[in-house]
């Protein structure tokens, strides 16, 4: 019986060895971050990401707008130009700290980030730091980094 069981797991193990986890899906406090686009025109850097919550109710989206980066190829954060996810928009001299949204279930919210002012050096765009309130637990940040 024991050298059945052992045959059993070790005709198994290449099956479960081979099960991977798709890690190109960024999920936060039930919010799925995918990428739409990146665009670069002259000097500005142009970032396109979907939003989705998959909580069953709508829900309140706050974005702390400072701490709301995008990262270049040397690890350096620059501030955004512009935010917008639907139809609000924040521009950096508005001088905002958060932007609310309402998310309804299993419908993306578009969320743009501009950059006017890059260099060339800086390469494109890396990756995108999004800070945002926890859904269970107000007045607590949570981060997440969108590679691009």
């Amino acid at each position: 019986m024991f050298k059945k069981i052992i045959f059993f797991l070790g005709l198994c193990l290449p099956f479960f060895a081979t099960a991977q986890e798709d890690t190109t899906v960024l999920i936060l406090d039930d919010l799925q971050f995918d990428v739409q686009s990146v665009n670069m025109s002259g000097d500005t850097a142009e970032i396109n990401l979907f939003v989705i919550s998959s909580l069953r109710q709508q829900r309140e989206f706050k974005m702390n707008t400072y701490a709301s980066t995008v990262v270049d190829k040397k690890e350096n954060d620059h501030m955004y130009t512009q935010i917008q996810m639907g139809r609000v928009s924040i521009d950096l001299a508005d001088r905002q700290n958060y932007l609310n949204y309402l998310l309804s279930m299993d419908q993306p919210a578009s969320l743009k980030f501009r950059v006017a002012g890059w260099k060339k050096e800086n390469g494109p765009p890396q990756a995108v730091k999004v800070v945002f309130e926890d859904s269970r637990e107000p007045g607590r940040f949570r981060q997440i980094r969108v590679k691009l």
